[in-house]
């Protein structure tokens, strides 16, 4: 699990950011994603299902879902929304899966994201109530042309709804000591079971994918609370021990916490881990710029 920019550090609402994809590990977030494929192909992972996405596509991963994202040529550039859109589940398809009315609304939806995109860059005045607009539009084409379709089966969605639960859980309890075994026994299943029934689904097991989403969410209150301790840091996000939250750190992003903290104010694309490269904005602002209202454009 990886961040890609401060906006993820600081955990702010709505997150629109450019980024060039090398790998991502399989992660979740508490808020859909909405990618687009600017430039290049990547590839990306939603649960067990593998999609390859070339220039010009557009992916949508529904809020929990497990995904990971890899680059399939080094040049690669894609534009990337987070924001949790209220009352809103949305399928993982590829574009051309889609009916005939939702492939009538792939205009407006490149038109949208590249609008955030530009909001949120130059930051002009009213761009906030500006963000706001575009994103209640964005939710209403979502909800009204992209429902979730019922066409899985029982048991695929008995087992979307266990993996859901799961990763639930993680992200309310990952404070506390939570473990396998208590999950197993609170649902009535065998440890075992459910440890090859994660790592199947998710890829990983689970006590990574625990320790992963901590130090995620651990990295927040380095950025944020410069006179928190570290050992405060690691037992308010379940590490049993500052030596254990230490160990783990530079196990996954090859530093300390105290290392990160003393560098965090120069960091606008995060290395650690490596998962995104810079941003050619100039670039950027060409490829999208055919998608732009020039009207609304307030610079």
């Amino acid at each position: 699990m990886y961040l890609s920019n401060r906006a993820e550090i600081l955990e702010e609402e709505s997150r629109v950011f450019a980024h060039s994809v090398t790998q991502c590990e399989l992660h979740h977030h508490d808020a859909h994603e909405c990618l687009w494929v600017v430039k290049g192909r990547i590839r990306v992972q939603v649960m067990d299902e593998i999609f390859a996405l070339q220039e010009g596509d557009v992916l949508f991963i529904n809020k929990a879902l497990p995904h990971a994202t890899q680059s399939t040529e080094e040049d690669n550039l894609v534009l990337c929304l987070q924001h949790h859109f209220v009352g809103v589940a949305l399928d993982s398809r590829p574009v051309k899966a889609w009916s005939l009315v939702q492939q009538n609304m792939f205009p407006k939806i490149k038109q949208l994201m590249a609008h955030l995109w530009w909001e949120q860059h130059y930051k002009t005045d009213y761009w906030q109530q500006a963000q706001t607009s575009l994103l209640a539009q964005l939710g209403l084409l979502f909800s009204r042309y992209f429902p979730v379709t019922s066409v899985n089966k029982i048991d695929s969605m008995e087992s979307t709804l266990l993996i859901n639960d799961l990763l639930r859980q993680i992200t309310l309890r990952y404070q506390e000591h939570i473990s396998l075994s208590l999950l197993a026994e609170e649902r009535g299943l065998s440890e075992a079971y459910l440890s090859r029934y994660f790592k199947a689904k998710v890829g990983e097991t689970f006590l990574r994918y625990l320790t992963l989403y901590r130090l995620e969410k651990s990295l927040s209150d380095l950025a944020q609370k410069p006179k928190k301790t570290i050992s405060d840091i690691a037992l308010d996000h379940g590490f049993p021990s500052v030596k254990a939250f230490n160990m783990a750190f530079r196990r996954e992003y090859d530093c300390t916490p105290t290392a990160f903290r003393l560098k965090r104010e120069s960091v606008n694309l995060v290395d650690i881990g490596q998962a995104y490269a810079g941003v050619d904005v100039v670039l950027l602002k060409q490829r999208i710029m055919p998608w732009l209202d020039k009207q609304f454009l307030y610079l």
